[in-house]
């Protein structure tokens, strides 16, 4: 009988964790995830975690906060990327393409921006809030996580990342 019990339970907890109903934060595993980019393509996580450092920012059009965190992500891209740093944009607007697709053309990104409109990436990274960033080291777990706008944030992350 008390095996049934720890087998039950053992599986309710893999349940939880598969579906993102667990905060993720620091010292996790980054989970996997597979979304298209703007172009239609597939981009999956194993091109970049556990590949260098990444970070992974949580996005909506229609969010302030968003929208002051992208350039600060950007210079943290321009500043960092010899080191090998990837930022990952993930568009959580449920329009999809139709509405981020026109929003980064008007506001052009040298980011990697992927869809998320069926939250999945969301719930797998246990996301409530936008804007919402993890930092994720180059052996794919999560260093650093930031829920809402943080206006020093660049020092921050920056601050992981070295001079």
């Amino acid at each position: 009988m008390k095996t049934a019990h720890v087998r039950t339970l053992f599986a309710l907890g893999f349940l939880l964790c598969a579906f993102g109903l667990f905060a993720l934060g620091p010292g996790d595993k980054a989970p996997p995830f597979v979304n298209l980019d703007l172009s239609k393509h597939h981009v999956l996580s194993k091109q970049y975690l556990g590949k260098g450092w990444v970070i992974l920012d949580f996005f909506a059009t229609d969010c302030e906060g968003c929208k002051k965190e992208i350039p600060i992500v950007e210079q943290l891209h321009r500043d960092f990327s010899d080191q090998g740093l990837e930022v990952i944009v993930f568009a959580t607007d449920s329009e999809g393409a139709e509405l981020v697709g026109p929003y980064f053309e008007a506001n052009p990104t040298p980011l990697t921006v992927l869809l998320d409109h069926y939250q999945v990436t969301v719930k797998k990274y246990g996301v409530e809030e936008i804007p919402s960033l993890f930092l994720i080291d180059p052996d794919g777990s999560v260093l650093y996580k930031e829920v809402g706008y943080r206006e020093d944030l660049y020092e921050v992350i920056s601050s992981f990342l070295g001079p």
